[in-house]
């Protein structure tokens, strides 16, 4: 076996042959081919997130461990992460987003959370396939979901040609566990047992992680069937109960769940956080399939299975609570004093020798310049603004009934949101309100994924995906906890591409630590290019928040006539990146910049507004700008209820504008005076129009566009593509 057929470059297979003093033997090659691959190593832009803050007041752990966990209050904590499953998805949609549901369910279940809810983010592309392709990624997301009973309960979704072969399937967990647990993958002691639970490991998915998501696609997939794991979402939901229920003994040393490189990832990386050693016997692992080499079991992706390290004094019990789930499971070997790797069978124990620290520590990684962060920010080619001078009645409604705008019913009714019955707010809403049973807080979540925004300036692109989800978070008056990123590109070995990345993390890195919120975990998938075309740089931004009265979420839709309508947002808008810039223009042009000083002042101003001012309802303005968030906010509204809106100029500006920091308030006249005194200095809040009892929604400026409740509802609600 040669180091290329492993993912190896020269340069690595010299720097392991250097730090080993020896050439690896096959077997160790493999485990050193996919645990160096760019999905285990993030060896091309681990140096580039060093850049996130990682601390907060609310951070209990942070990047390193299964899931990032944060304080909720003094009795609950909160594990949250989110994960992709891109290229399995593209390979073989239905299994690739299920076992992507699962694999990330599972990682909040070893940091000994329950789940409570998962979010999707997802990009498509604009061909006849990839309407084929969102229909079975829809299918399997929500039959995994659905299955193991976990609900989801918020998502968005995005469209663009250069996803036609790289579709983004990102899904985002949250999980709750009680203040006083602690289980994490760093506390394996000498002595102890390495007990395999769940699923009899078998031949899918071996080089998932090296050869499937770790490479460029080309002309066929075919051949990369065999790489995609099969999930079983009933297996997983023994998986969830049995390790939960062992975690909640006190009695396991550490827990670390089976996901991309298997048994490979899964022991080197914990006995490399522990700083001890481990002896594995591959005749004890159950296969479900006869002959199997060493190689296949080491590298097996088989899903719905959990390593477990317990001491011997405690294994009884342990199994018993696996035989109550009539769960499989087997001790596979012991962890070790000594910091050495060994793997073996009983006649042939040292097949594989290997130290930790070279094998999950010492993958080298791509330099980042001394300036790169002040690269990053630095500013994109000038462009023309696209200005349009006139203003049809139609634009609006094309607007509304774009892909990205439409309502996402079609997919979020696939899901059940309302399992578990914690679910205040779901998917018919911009983010999700959850009650949690044992706090008076509530969780606030929600995700955005803007890639169109990074397409001519990551960097923007980047600041823009965290200031979304803090948006919506202070329109419910919730205090953020933490981020979680998604960082999604194209190869990193292309000098654009890994420029591309590093403006991306530069602007999420400015974004996050101006607005105070930091980031404690996530993921990075790369190489999603086909053919040489990459995806725009696609930062996924998911956010949980403390809400304060998750039974009474501020209404995102005024209630009454007689209401003001208040705008709140930056002198500077633009069209840039916009889906209106899309439709009408030969081009798009770069997405503005925000102010971030602005910004935290206008979002803390937000956030205090949902909490303290009564009678008012707020909505964020994102996709299709201020006229797609008042026909959306109109819609939601009482059925006689109408909107008119007076419109300044430059009015196609500000009607399809979806520069950061825009809000729509909806106040009664009593609280308006009020509201525009206290409002911040440095951001233009004004009233722009007010509710009615004609029940249309009308835009006057050099002439009134009108439009019925009835073509805006059949605009909105009209077939979704796949």
């Amino acid at each position: 076996m040669t180091y290329e057929e492993v993912g190896l470059t020269a340069e690595e297979f010299t720097h392991i042959c250097d730090q080993m003093g020896r050439v690896p033997n096959d077997l160790e090659l493999g485990l050193f081919g996919v645990l160096w691959s760019e999905h285990c190593s993030y060896k091309s832009s681990k140096n580039l997130l060093a850049w996130l803050p990682h601390d907060g007041p609310a951070v209990v752990q942070g990047p390193g461990e299964n899931a990032g966990v944060v304080q909720l209050d003094d009795k609950v904590h909160v594990a949250f992460k989110v994960e992709s499953h891109n290229h399995p998805s593209y390979v073989e949609p239905v299994q690739g987003a299920a076992t992507g549901v699962g694999g990330i369910l599972r990682d909040i279940v070893a940091m000994g959370a329950r789940p409570v809810a998962l979010a999707d983010s997802l990009r498509f592309g604009t061909d006849d396939p990839s309407q084929h392709l969102q229909h079975a990624v829809v299918e399997g997301v929500g039959a995994y979901g659905n299955a193991i009973g976990i609900p989801t309960v918020t998502g968005e979704v995005g469209y663009g040609a250069v996803y036609d072969k790289n579709p983004l399937v990102n899904v985002m967990a949250v999980g709750l566990l009680p203040a006083q647990r602690k289980i994490s993958a760093r506390g394996a002691r000498p002595g102890s047992y390495l007990l395999l639970v769940g699923q009899p490991t078998g031949r899918d998915g071996i080089h998932g992680a090296s050869l499937l998501a770790s490479q460029d696609f080309g002309e066929g997939t075919e051949h990369m069937r065999p790489t995609v794991q099969v999930g079983d979402p009933f297996m997983g939901k023994l998986l969830m109960e049995a390790t939960l229920a062992a975690v909640e003994t006190g009695l396991l040393d550490a827990v670390q769940d089976l996901g991309a490189a298997g048994l490979t990832s899964a022991i080197a990386e914990l006995v490399y956080r522990s700083q001890v050693g481990a002896q594995v016997w591959l005749d004890d692992v159950p296969c479900r399939e006869p002959h199997m080499t060493p190689y296949e079991i080491m590298l097996s992706e088989t899903q719905e299975r959990m390593l477990l390290i317990v001491a011997p004094h405690h294994l009884e019990a342990i199994e018993a609570i696996m035989n109550h789930w009539e769960l499989p499971h087997r001790v596979i070997g012991e962890v070790t004093e000594e910091p050495l790797l060994v793997i073996g069978t009983r006649d042939n124990p040292r097949q594989a020798v290997l130290p930790p620290e070279i094998l999950a520590g010492a993958c080298p990684l791509k330099p980042v310049p001394a300036n790169g962060r002040d690269k990053g920010r630095q500013l994109v080619p000038s462009m023309p603004a696209f200005k349009p001078l006139t203003l049809e009645r139609e634009w609006g409604l094309n607007v509304l009934g774009a892909p990205e705008c439409k309502s996402r019913a079609p997919i979020y009714q696939r899901y059940d949101s309302m399992i578990l019955t914690n679910t205040v707010w779901g998917p018919d809403h911009p983010l999700a309100v959850l009650r949690v049973k044992d706090s008076t807080a509530g969780l606030a979540i929600a995700v955005r994924g803007p890639g169109r925004y990074a397409a001519l300036d990551p960097y923007s692109g980047g600041m823009a995906a965290v200031a979304r989800v803090i948006s919506l978070l202070a329109t419910q008056g919730a205090q953020p906890l933490g981020l979680t990123d998604g960082i999604n590109a194209g190869n990193p070995d292309r000098e654009d591409v890994f420029q591309d990345l590093m403006a991306l993390l530069a602007g999420i890195a400015d974004a996050s630590q101006a607005l105070g919120v930091p980031v404690t975990g996530g993921n990075v998938s790369l190489h999603n290019e086909t053919s040489g075309h990459p995806i725009w740089p696609t930062a996924v931004i998911g956010a949980v928040g403390r809400h304060s009265c998750p039974l009474e979420p501020v209404p995102d839709a005024p209630m009454a006539a007689g209401m003001d309508i208040l705008w709140v947002g930056p002198e500077d808008l633009g069209l840039g990146g916009s889906i209106f810039e899309s439709l009408y223009s030969p081009r798009l042009t770069p997405y503005p910049r925000a102010n971030l000083t602005q910004l935290a002042e206008v979002l803390a101003w937000v956030t205090s507004l949902a909490r303290t001012a009564p009678g008012i309802a707020l909505r964020t303005i994102e996709e299709g700008g201020l006229f797609v968030a008042m026909s959306r906010a109109f819609i939601k509204a009482p059925e006689k209820l109408g909107i008119t809106v007076k419109a300044d100029d430059p009015v196609v500006e500000w009607l399809f504008s979806e520069a950061v920091g825009q809000f729509l308030i909806f106040s009664t006249p009593e609280s308006t005076a009020r509201l525009l005194e206290e409002s911040p200095k440095s951001v233009t809040v004004r009233v722009v129009g007010q509710t009615t009892l004609d029940g249309a929604l009308q835009f006057r400026a050099h002439k009134t566009l009108h439009y019925s409740r009835e073509e805006l509802e059949r605009t909105f609600a009209q077939g979704y593509r796949g």
